[in-house]
């Protein structure tokens, strides 16, 4: 499972992350919003809290939770015509600061798709994310590694419901999730969702980030049924799930992680984090009361329900040298996965799991 981490730990030639982070991408949209939307959205951010008002997704939640109330009188200072447009003009912000092209080279996405690739299994591969952009996407199709990501067609391809829940595609196949949604997703003149490039001037609202959608059956489907392949994926005996750039500060899905590894004990997930760990407050009171959740930060660790600091190791010298783990770092866990490659190539295994 991937989250926002991932894109950012790449940089870009400046040495900023390669798609922004959510406080960033927050500060991009709002600056670039034209009147009478920028002005709306400053009105309504001084409505929020100092969290949620750098919280992109917490904006856009807002905005659409008012735009559903009923009337036409102005609601909290801004005028309804307005507030029903502000939806597609952030997503519009989004679209534009997302769409980002895939670096050529050897990029840590590469690499997971060519760890993807590189064995022969029984069972296809399940990869998880929370972001929007479309970097896997990229990978996985210069790869030429086929996947399925819930929607069916060649033109413009619409969300199959029935095709996601069977489940029942071939190994060499390979599952993409993308939990909150994507750029390229939105609906046609029928309500139904479909696949698009991901046009910035498309007049549509993309369909990111799930939460707000109690209103509106149609676009919810998608989100509830992602969910639903996390769900069913950790309740698989034996089922591994390895995060990367995931904060775990994503309550819907915490929810889900606590409990699936409630129910299923011999389902385990491995959170790889970024940083100390005294950074993940949420993901800490999870693990110290699953132990079936291990946590691996760069000073310390939460394995067995046990929070501690990495041991000290023993140099050549006989010196002790504080040890760390950075593969919380989506670029080092893809270097990991290139070696990986390179020892399955050698010894020539096959994974038939």
């Amino acid at each position: 499972m991937l989250g926002a981490g991932a894109p950012m730990a790449m940089k870009n030639a400046d040495g900023s992350p390669l798609i922004p982070g959510i406080e960033q991408l927050t500060d991009m949209v709002r600056d670039q919003l034209a009147e009478p939307y920028s002005g709306a959205i400053e009105t309504l951010v001084g409505h929020l809290g100092l969290k949620d008002g750098k919280n992109l997704e917490a904006v856009l939640n807002y905005v659409r939770l008012l735009a559903a109330l009923p009337g036409t009188e102005p609601v909290r200072g801004v005028e309804v015509s307005t507030l029903a447009k502000l939806d597609a003009e952030i997503c519009r912000g989004i679209r534009k600061n997302v769409d980002i092209t895939l670096p050529s080279g050897d990029t840590p996405y590469q690499s997971l798709a060519l760890w993807i690739s590189a064995v022969r299994r029984l069972s296809p591969t399940q990869i998880f994310t929370t972001n929007y952009d479309l970097l896997a996407e990229q990978a996985l199709e210069r790869q030429r590694v086929a996947y399925f990501d819930g929607f069916m067609g060649s033109r413009e391809p619409s969300f199959d419901l029935q095709a996601v829940e069977e489940d029942q595609l071939p190994g060499r196949w390979n599952l993409l999730w993308k939990l909150h949604g994507s750029i390229n997703w939105s609906q046609d003149a029928d309500g139904n969702v479909v696949r698009r490039p991901a046009d910035a001037d498309d007049d549509s609202s993309a369909l990111v980030y799930p939460s707000h959608l109690k209103y509106d059956q149609s676009r919810r489907l998608p989100y509830l049924a992602m969910m639903d392949r996390l769900k069913a994926f950790l309740r698989k005996p034996g089922a591994v799930l390895v995060t990367c750039g995931f904060s775990f500060r994503d309550q819907h899905i915490n929810e889900v992680l606590d409990q699936s590894l409630r129910s299923n004990p011999t389902a385990t997930v491995q959170g790889l984090l970024h940083g100390s760990l005294d950074e993940y407050e949420d993901a800490v009171g999870l693990a110290t009361n699953l132990p079936n959740l291990i946590l691996l930060a760069r000073d310390a660790a939460v394995v067995g329900t046990i929070s501690a600091p990495w041991a000290e190791a023993t140099s050549a010298e006989g010196d002790s040298v504080p040890t760390e783990s950075d593969l919380g770092d989506f670029e080092t866990f893809g270097k990991l996965l290139r070696d990986l490659v390179g020892d399955v190539a050698a010894s020539g295994a096959v994974d038939e799991r």
